[in-house]
Formats: C-alpha cells, structure tokens, sequence
C-alpha cells in the first residue's frame, strides 16, 4: 500500500486546519457582534459628549445673558444647576437606581451574576439623559462612568434582541463596557486593559473575548473620531524622558499618591453610605443642594467645577499659581466626593485625573525648589502622578499607564508613569486600601439583599 509523502504527519495538518476552520466558525459571527457594539457605543459615547458640551455652553451663554439684563450673576448658575442636577437625581431613583454614579460596579455585578442582567431599557435613557443634565450643570464627574456604563447596556440591547447565548452575552457587555472607555477618552487600549485587568474577577478568559473586547474598542474609538475629531483628550507638549538618576523621584511620587488614593476611597465611601441613610424621597433634594452650591462655585472660579479639564489646561498653561494649585486640588477634592455620593449619574476617572495634575505640579514645583539638581521638569510629574492616582484608587497599575499615555500622548514617559503607577499600588494595597469598584458594588449587593428582605 502507498505511503503518502510525510506519513501520519499529512492527516494531523488536515485535522489542525478543521479545527482551526472550526474555531473561525464559532468565533467569526460574536466578533462581528462586538464590532456592532463598539460602534453603537461609540455613536452614543460621542453623542453624549456632544450633548454635555452643548448644554453646559449654551447655559453659560444664558446665564451671560442674563446677568447683562440685570439678573443677580449668581441666581441662574445656582437655580440651573439645582433643578438639573435634582431632575437627575429623581430620574435615577425613580426609574433605575443602578444608573446612580459611575455604574461600573453595576457591569461588573452583571458579568459574575451577583447581580440581575444590566436593564437596558432603563439605563440606556436614565443614564444618558440624567449624565447629560449632571455634568451640563457643572458637577464634578466624569463622563467614562456613564458611557461605560451606555456602552455595557448596548451590549446586553443587542444580546436580547438577537437571541445569543449566555456567554456571548458575556462578551458583548463586557465589550460594550471597554468601548465605553475608549469613547470617553480616545483610549481603545485602556479600554481594553480595563476590562481585562479591573473587571478580571468577572470576565470570563479565552482568545475571542479578548479580540472581541479589542475590536469594541476600535470601533468605538473610530467612530469617536469621526464625530468629534482626533488628537489627544489632554493637551500639552511632548516631554522629554527624565534621567535615569530621577527615578528615584517617582517613586517616592508614587507612595505619596498611594497615600492620598486610600485617603480618596475611604472618604467617598463614607460619603455614600453616608447621602443612602438620606430617605428614598428626599434624595432629589439633597442633590439639587449640592448642584446648586456647584453653581454658586462656578460664578467665583470655573477652575473648581466640572469634569477638571479646564483645571488641567489651566495648570499646564502656567495660568496657576503655585500657591493656588495645592488649594484648587484640596477644593476639587472635597468637591468630588460629595458629588458622587450625592447620587446623579457621572463617573470619578476624569476629577482624579484633575487631582492628579494638580497635586502633581504642585509636588514637581515644590520639589524643584527642595532638590533643584536631581529633579526632573515639574510637568513629568503631571503624567505621572494621574496615573498614580488611579491606580492607587482602582488598584489597575496596567489601565493607568496605558491611560494617561494615550490621554496625553507622552509615550515617552512610559517608565517614570509605571515606577509611580507600581508604587501608588503597594502602597495603597499595604495600607489596606480596597479598590473602589470593588467596594461599590459590596454596597450594591448589601442594598439588593436589603430590598429582597423587605420584600420578603
């Protein structure tokens, strides 16, 4: 009997490539599913970020308007402010409390099944109406929180309506989630790196979820692009890389912010557990009242409201003064806290990042002055110090990194920012520090066995 050339080995090459034909099968239809998501999430990401922009210029220029009239230059900031950041409020607790803050830890409650399938058809209009309303009125959050939450329930939408199965379901939110990230940003890398290494208790490993999550975020950023333009989010010039003999100074950068990260989660969640032993009903109020001393704050400094890129353009334009940069992040600081536990939908990536700045020239300033020799420029400190700050908090050193490069696009700074990023870490995790995210949704779970009990 003839031998085909090769032997036994021709048969083993057929049977790789079936399988191999086989896995491009099974995989090829949920990747095209994740790229359909990316782009959903970056249509409405980029449409979100429109629509803050729109409102919270066009109530400026009303409220310019208005003071010309004669009206008090006060009254409408602190009364538009109020009633939007109320409204907000009322929508979330009356329609879908998981749209409260960044919903982060909701997605990632979803993904591990601790809590029920993410409720699209009320958090996709909650979150983005009620995003728009609270960050358009000035508060200081961030718009990832909202649209990675937009972008987990677009993929959960296009789960239900196409029928897939429970762990393309999976894929598609987890993919949804991350292309959130990257719309807020023009991130797709972080976006990427956060559901891995954040949501990694959650999301279930393999090859193809990780192309799909990557593909999402491609989308995501391309469509961002498309609608808003390109470039970096956070403007300022390339920095050239410090000296070797500096290291060391990003280090000691990096175990103060893990320092001030602790401090940062501890007071929050105080915070929040503190704004929930507010009655159910009366919860609107207590947010109209932070959103109205927001719009109080405006009128006296546009540097203390907001998001915290007019602070971050400000600091890095020279445009503050030493002494006034450690006051704006003390002030940011406490600004932020309270309003995110106030309980409107908004995230805290973008106002860390500001802290970051903040304290971080204060600290690159302050040092020049102590160690003019060995220290490196005042705004190296800057990159290093937002990603410090979110690893410290989020406890994701990878996604911090990769974040503020692709935010600034100072790729040169890769090590300084990892030398901070890896010690903010140890740091935070040995003063027993726990990741926010991971405390959120301990309080979300405590409040969702409270209301069955209630029930029961």
């Amino acid at each position: 009997m003839a031998v085909s050339p090769g032997g036994s080995k021709a048969p083993a090459r057929v049977a790789t490539w079936q399988r191999f034909i086989e896995a491009q099968r099974r995989s090829g239809p949920i990747l095209g599913w994740s790229i359909l998501v990316g782009c959903g999430a970056g249509l409405v990401g980029g449409s979100f970020r429109l629509a803050v922009a729109s409102v919270h210029d066009g109530l400026g220029q009303l409220g310019r308007e208005l003071g010309s009239a004669g009206l008090p230059g006060w009254l409408f900031p602190a009364v538009s402010s109020a009633l939007m950041v109320g409204v907000a409020v009322w929508l979330v607790r009356r329609f879908a409390p998981e749209a409260a803050g960044s919903g982060v830890q909701e997605v990632e409650g979803s993904l591990d099944g601790s809590l029920p399938p993410i409720r699209w058809q009320r958090v996709l209009p909650v979150k983005f109406v009620g995003g728009v309303l609270s960050l358009g009125a000035g508060m200081l959050l961030g718009r990832e929180g909202p649209t990675i939450q937009l972008g987990g329930a677009l993929g959960r939408m296009l789960s239900d309506l196409t029928l897939r199965s429970q762990d393309e379901s999976h894929v598609l939110v987890a993919a949804g989630a991350g292309a959130g990230l990257a719309a807020a940003f023009n991130a797709p890398l972080a976006g990427m790196l956060f559901v891995i290494e954040e949501m990694r208790p959650q999301f279930h490993y393999d090859v193809i979820s990780v192309q799909c999550v990557l593909a999402a975020c491609a989308a995501a950023d391309l469509v961002v692009r498309l609608l808003l333009g390109g470039g970096p989010v956070i403007s300022m010039a390339a920095l050239a890389a410090p000296p070797v003999t500096a290291m060391w100074t990003f280090l000691v950068l990096g175990a103060l912010f893990g320092i001030f990260g602790v401090m940062f989660n501890t007071t929050l969640l105080f915070l929040v557990d503190l704004f929930q032993r507010i009655p159910s009903n009366r919860r609107w109020l207590a947010g109209a009242a932070v959103g109205a001393a927001v719009g109080l704050l405006a009128t006296l400094s546009v540097d203390l409201v907001g998001g915290g890129y007019r602070a971050v353009a400000d600091a890095l334009g020279g445009r503050l003064a030493s002494e006034a940069l450690l006051g704006l992040c003390v002030a940011r600081f406490a600004l932020t806290l309270v309003c995110f536990a106030s309980g409107p939908p908004g995230g805290i990536f973008a106002p860390m990042l500001a802290l970051g700045t903040l304290l971080g020239l204060w600290l690159g300033e302050l040092s020049q002055v102590a160690f003019p020799f060995v220290t490196p420029a005042a705004p190296l400190f800057v990159v290093a110090g937002m990603g410090a700050l979110f690893s410290a908090t989020v406890r994701a050193p990878l996604t911090g990194i990769v974040l503020v490069v692709e935010l600034t696009g100072n790729f040169d700074q890769v090590l300084p920012i990892t030398i901070a990023c890896i010690a903010s870490t140890v740091v935070a995790h040995n003063l027993g520090g726990q990741p926010i995210y991971t405390a959120l949704l301990e309080r979300s779970l405590a409040r969702q066995r409270a209301s069955q009990e209630e029930r029961a």
